[in-house]
């Protein structure tokens, strides 16, 4: 009888030894399996939120991009002139939660690569913190960079060193040409277009549309180029950045425009320009509304989408 009962002991110690090793290795798979699911499912929740803040931001560059061009009619028919500061100083306003700032520069109030003087383009080259002497050999560089062959035919030039590999020796087609100065390479190029122009048509700035920085080098500096009345702008930059308030990414639109040939009521785009930091969106009191800036129309419309 006892011998029966050891038995039975035994088979019990066994059976709970099996179950054990076998709980064992059910927790040992279930690790291994958590190891090779759980970074799977971290990436694919990363890759899904990464997707979602690229289509937001998709869709409020195209919310910016429709609403510079509602600003680039105001400004060919007349009225944005009177809404907006033309020397780049932002204006803001929020619709539902969405927040604008929209800044527009007069190209008059820039410095024209191909037609201003040397003492003109020196003055540009100091406000962007280029020390005198630099800055005047920063000018000679780009009067010989657009127009060598009529101004140096014939005469052995040395190369400067701030300047550009080779000369042109045609117009500058672009603001971005001056990257290719030596001592230009690290400009941020949205510096380059906050100080020069290659849309204004004039040998002269109009000081009260500059932007700060550069009116503040203006008066610190002398030349003839410099006057204080306005003309009529041949060219605008439109910068927009929109905001949505609960998500805090943003899209950017920026473009040059004229007004068009074919209708002094319409414009035309002229190139894509660099947009400010977005990260310098101004505040906007909550009271504020976008009707005085776009319209009752445009608010209206942006009303609707923030809903």
């Amino acid at each position: 009888m006892s011998d029966r009962t050891s038995h039975e002991s035994a088979n019990a110690g066994g059976e709970s030894t099996s179950s054990g090793f076998s709980l064992v290795a059910v927790l040992v798979f279930m690790l291994i399996v958590s190891a090779i699911v759980v970074p799977f499912a971290v990436t694919a929740k990363t890759r899904l939120m990464i997707a979602n803040n690229e289509v937001e931001q998709e869709r409020l560059s195209l919310l910016a991009e429709g609403v510079g061009n509602v600003v680039a009619s105001e400004l060919v028919g007349g009225s944005g002139t009177k809404i907006f500061a033309l020397d780049f100083a932002p204006a803001a306003c929020r619709e539902g939660n969405f927040s604008f700032a929209v800044r527009v520069q007069d190209h008059g109030g820039l410095i024209n690569l191909n037609a201003a003087d040397d003492t003109l383009l020196a003055i540009g080259f100091a406000s962007l913190g280029f020390e005198r002497q630099t800055a005047q050999a920063l000018a000679e560089a780009a009067i010989r960079f657009r127009d060598s062959a009529k101004l140096f035919a014939g005469q052995q030039q040395p190369r400067s060193p701030v300047g550009p590999p080779q000369d042109k020796q045609a117009p500058f087609e672009s603001v971005s040409e001056l990257q290719e100065f030596s001592a230009l390479a690290s400009t941020p190029l949205r510096a380059l277009h906050a100080v020069f122009t290659v849309n204004s048509e004039r040998s002269t700035i109009s000081a009260d549309r500059a932007p700060s920085r550069l009116r503040a080098a203006l008066a610190g500096g002398s030349s003839a180029s410099v006057t204080e009345a306005a003309a009529d702008a041949s060219a605008y930059t439109v910068d927009v950045v929109a905001r949505r308030d609960e998500s805090g990414i943003t899209g950017e639109a920026g473009f040059i425009i004229e007004r068009s040939p074919v209708s002094p009521t319409a414009f035309q785009r002229l190139s894509r320009s660099p947009v400010t930091d977005p990260g310098t969106l101004p505040a906007v009191a909550a009271t504020a509304d976008c009707e005085v800036l776009f319209g009752t129309e445009a608010a209206q419309l942006l009303r609707g989408w923030s809903s």
